[in-house]
């Protein structure tokens, strides 16, 4: 990759930090750095940008096609066989720990993030077990989204709650929680059953 395609992705991996900033601010001093910070992203991508980008068709504002959201979800066993769930803070509900992909970082990393950030715990992946889309499985969700879930190995850390989780278990697969919704228990079974093709819609 040439100096200018590196400066190009990191000014879009830059934008979307700014985007994913300003969607949680909660003041208008970080509101103000966010915008700023998406602007100088926008002028890092306009220098290093070639001819078919003009100032008509700028190089991030082109990138904002409408499409399904992407999630990166884990499935990581203890020696046990037991699988690490989350309860979310946001609505009670227990999870495989998981969110939205972030810019700039592939699927796997995103998955290992997650379950780091939300769980204390670190893993080794094994394999995609799939992708799901949310709408197979009745979600009432505002968007249309797909899910990457990965299976792992835990390798380390301890179970803590964090921001967006209330309580971390690990849990016998035979003996999930009620509170689960459908798309996450067919994620469940499809981690433990470990098929040799990948699970898709």
């Amino acid at each position: 990759m040439g100096p200018s395609e590196q400066l190009r992705f990191w000014a879009h991996e830059l934008a979307a930090m700014a985007t994913t900033g300003l969607e949680f601010a909660t003041n208008e001093y970080d509101r103000d750095r966010f915008v700023r910070v998406r602007g100088i992203a926008e002028g890092l991508a306009g220098l290093a940008s070639d001819a078919r980008f003009t100032p008509d068709r700028p190089y991030l504002p082109d990138l904002g096609i409408v499409s399904p959201k992407t999630g990166c979800s884990i499935a990581a066993f203890d020696g046990d066989g037991r699988v690490a769930l989350i309860k979310r803070a946001d609505n009670g509900r227990w999870a495989l720990p998981g969110g939205y992909a972030e810019v700039g970082s592939p699927p796997a990393m995103n998955a290992l993030r997650e379950l780091h950030e939300e769980t204390g715990l670190d893993a080794a992946i094994e394999r995609l077990v799939g992708v799901y889309d949310n709408r197979e499985f009745g979600s009432v969700a505002a968007y249309q989204f797909y899910i990457c879930l990965f299976r792992a190995r835990i390798t380390g850390g301890a179970p803590r709650p964090s921001a967006e989780t209330t309580e971390v278990r690990l849990v016998d697969p035979d003996d999930l929680p009620e509170d689960m919704s459908a798309l996450q228990r067919a994620m469940v079974v499809g981690a433990v059953a470990n098929a040799p093709l990948a699970v898709f819609q």
